[in-house]
């Protein structure tokens, strides 16, 4: 009789464990498109079978078990946050490269050329009034073609301020988020499959936006590091980031445009740490690429270079003649003027000289040549020219030197972020084969537990009848 209720007890504990198994499957199911959710099985143990014993065998449930990952995550973060520096940097560098006009035929390039045959038209016809003209009408056309680049390119620098902004605040609202998942995690250590997969797709956001590592703790909590180890979240603290600007320590341009910099809560200087993800591909652009054609605390930056060597060049050369043969003519006058106080603010103020006229521009060079200085000028856009040369190229090949490389900028960016995009994905894939949801499986395994199911209740069944027939017997005996 005991056997028999053993036997019962057993059975229906199987019905149970059996039911909870299709529960899990059902869970796993409803989950399958669920950001961070990975496959959950319920661990079934075998009872002992002791028949003398007592002990009639039966199966009964452990926990569940994740089939997350660990290396997996690690390499999907990795070339998700590659790939968002790869993103960032396209995407901006190409917004840079539209300003300039490799072609030759707009913007800054043409401008040049129409200058150059200016000066050459006019080496020509030193004397006539429409070449003189002409000269100060290209001459400022010119200045207002590299002003305008400077302002296209500082607004792009402020719009990149303003987009490093926005990701530092969506970086440490991510950071909360996991922050309330560690205080949870430690108020109730309880493995909860919603919690942890709201954490893993929070670190995924977070890894298009910046480079990090995460440990977990035994307690249960992450801990999440900057690239370089500085803290970003530990247990139920966060370490909230700020992005601002500043000029770097003793600058040789005290004047320069700031860089952008990130710190942490405690004013430390972080943005080294900060290599990739989207705010590492911001950083470099607003910093390294706009620094070098708009300068910084410690370069003069390329298109300063070009603005100041020109307009030096040019009013070198004029200033050094005479407007005329004649004995006791005028010496030239400076055609071009700009901030000379600041050496990373040439582009932006360069200017036509307004006081200059058409009558004082200087043909004649310190030699008496009629048309020496006219020359010289029509010549600075020659191969082999010495004069107005910046790093031994002329300002011709200077400026498509500077087109070139932003582009080349750009190219890599580009080709980089499409491959970038196949690795990522690639890194996907072998992750949800690892950890994501397979409906097929599920179905599987809904098809198992429910004939272990159906036997279990047969199991049950028999045992029941069995129970009522002895119980008759006793019944009719008494």
């Amino acid at each position: 009789m005991s056997n028999i209720l053993a036997s019962l007890s057993s059975a229906g504990n199987a019905l149970d464990v059996f039911q909870q198994a299709l529960n899990v499957i059902q869970n796993n199911v409803n989950n399958s498109s669920t950001p961070g959710y990975a496959t959950q099985t319920l661990n079934l143990t075998a009872q002992p079978l002791v028949i003398t014993g007592g002990l009639t065998g039966g199966v009964a449930a452990e926990g569940l078990e994740d089939s997350r990952d660990a290396y997996a995550e690690e390499q999907v973060q990795q070339q998700t946050q590659t790939l968002g520096l790869y993103t960032a940097q396209a995407q901006t560098t190409g917004t840079i490269q539209s300003f300039f006009d490799v072609s030759g035929t707009g913007g800054l390039p043409a401008a040049l050329n129409n200058l150059l045959s200016a000066f050459s038209a006019w080496s020509v016809t030193p004397d006539d009034a429409t070449a003189e003209q002409t000269v100060l009408s290209s001459a400022q056309s010119l200045a207002q073609s590299v002003n305008g680049l400077a302002n296209s390119l500082s607004t792009t620098s402020q719009q990149l301020d303003t987009q490093i902004g926005s990701t530092v605040s969506q970086i440490n609202s991510i950071a909360t988020q996991i922050q309330q998942y560690n205080e949870q995690e430690l108020q109730s250590p309880t493995p909860d499959p919603g919690s942890e997969a709201n954490l893993y797709a929070a670190l995924d956001n977070l890894s298009q936006l910046v480079n990090f590592t995460t440990v977990k703790q035994t307690d249960g909590t992450i801990t999440v590091m900057l690239g370089g180890g500085d803290p970003l979240v530990m247990g139920a603290q966060v370490n909230q980031l700020t992005a601002s600007d500043a000029v770097s320590a003793n600058p040789t341009n005290p004047n320069a445009p700031p860089s952008a910099v990130i710190t942490d809560s405690q004013g430390n200087d972080v943005t080294s740490q900060v290599t990739s993800g989207q705010l590492g591909g911001l950083l470099d652009t607003r910093n390294r690429v706009l620094g070098s054609l708009l300068g910084d605390g410690q370069q003069q930056g390329s298109l300063n270079q070009f603005a100041q060597t020109l307009a030096d060049t040019v009013n070198q050369i004029l200033e050094s003649g005479t407007v005329s043969t004649s004995s006791g003519a005028a010496a030239g006058t400076a055609l071009f003027t700009y901030d000379s106080s600041n050496p990373t603010n040439v582009a932006a103020t360069l200017s036509l000289n307004p006081s200059i006229t058409a009558s004082q521009l200087a043909p004649v060079d310190s030699a008496g040549n009629s048309n020496g200085n006219a020359n010289q000028l029509a010549d600075l856009g020659n191969a082999g020219t010495t004069a107005g040369n910046i790093d031994g190229v002329n300002l011709v090949q200077f400026l498509a030197q500077m087109s070139a490389d932003i582009g080349q900028e750009n190219q890599t960016a580009t080709t980089n972020q499409t491959t970038q995009q196949q690795i990522a994905a690639q890194a996907g894939t072998l992750r949800d084969q690892v950890s994501g949801v397979s409906l097929d499986a599920q179905a599987t395994e809904v098809l198992q537990f429910q004939r272990a199911y159906q036997a279990a209740a047969q199991v049950l069944t028999v045992l029941n009848d069995m129970l009522d027939t002895t119980l008759n017997m006793m019944t009719v005996t008494t």
